[in-house]
């Protein structure tokens, strides 16, 4: 998609982190804008700061629990309200939990693969089909170094797998996509400066109490999200499959996929 300009770009976890920064940067280049999170507050902040710096683009911001398939359903219902349809689909919004596997709970697995994994499907099946009979469109899936090299980072079980999966279905989508003229990119982000450690803060009344697990929190390279964002834009412009946010991570990356090559010597 070489040209953003009057496209409509659809975050989810758009109102801080890595989504804002990228609707900035979209909205910097004509793209209008819609924002969604479920914490009303962080994301009328959020687009305040989109319109503030970008006041001749169109801003939503539309609160959306993406674990719920009926209320993605009800945002693209105020979506078309609104007049607007989404040519950019990023499905951003993520959240994790910490602690052994073992001491994870059913409402914690729920939880975070109801965001991660089925707030991603839903999405999909929610935009993808209306991009299919445009014959246009781009869909941005935000994946993790942790679920492309799931023993790098442990304690976090529930995230870890359901990133992988994120990986597969972008991996799988992106061929069908191109055939209707619908690119596909699948993010593998690694250390950034977003607030997702407290992610418990947005966890919904009907998966329970928090998780509260002591656990030690790793050292790590953060970059800004800016910079992520950056790469992301430009995968959607030049229609990469992949998106690295993370180049010194690649000899681990293949590390664990040349463990893998050698099961296929054996």
């Amino acid at each position: 998609m070489k040209d953003l300009n009057n496209k409509t770009a659809l975050i989810t976890g758009g109102g801080t982190g890595i989504g804002l920064a990228l609707a900035l940067n979209l909205a910097s280049q004509g793209a209008n804008i819609i924002i969604s999170s479920t914490s009303k507050e962080r994301l009328s902040a959020g687009a305040t700061k989109i319109r503030t710096a970008h006041p001749t683009v169109k801003v939503l911001d539309i609160p959306c629990d993406v674990s719920d398939r009926t209320a993605v359903h009800s945002l693209k219902a105020d979506i078309t309200k609104a007049g607007l349809q989404v040519d950019i689909l990023v499905c951003n919004a993520g959240v994790t939990t910490s602690g052994p596997f073992h001491q994870h709970r059913e409402e914690d697995w729920d939880w975070v693969y109801g965001v991660v994994l089925h707030g991603t499907t839903y999405c999909i099946q929610t935009f993808y089909p209306d991009m299919v009979g445009r014959r246009s469109g781009h869909i941005v899936l935000s994946g993790s170094q942790a679920g492309m090299v799931p023993n790098w980072v442990t304690l976090h079980g529930p995230y870890t797998s359901a990133k992988a999966a994120v990986h597969a279905l972008g991996a799988a989508l992106r061929p069908e996509a191109a055939e209707y003229g619908v690119g596909v990119s699948t993010v593998v982000i690694a250390g950034t400066q977003t607030d997702i450690m407290q992610s418990e803060r947005s966890r919904p009344e009907r998966f329970g109490e928090p998780l509260r697990v002591e656990v030690e929190r790793r050292a790590a390279r953060r970059i800004p999200p800016e910079d992520v964002a950056a790469q992301i834009v430009e995968g959607i412009v030049e229609d990469k499959g992949w998106v690295a946010t993370h180049p010194d991570l690649k000899e681990r990356t293949g590390q664990f996929f040349d463990e893998i090559l050698e099961a296929y010597d054996r």
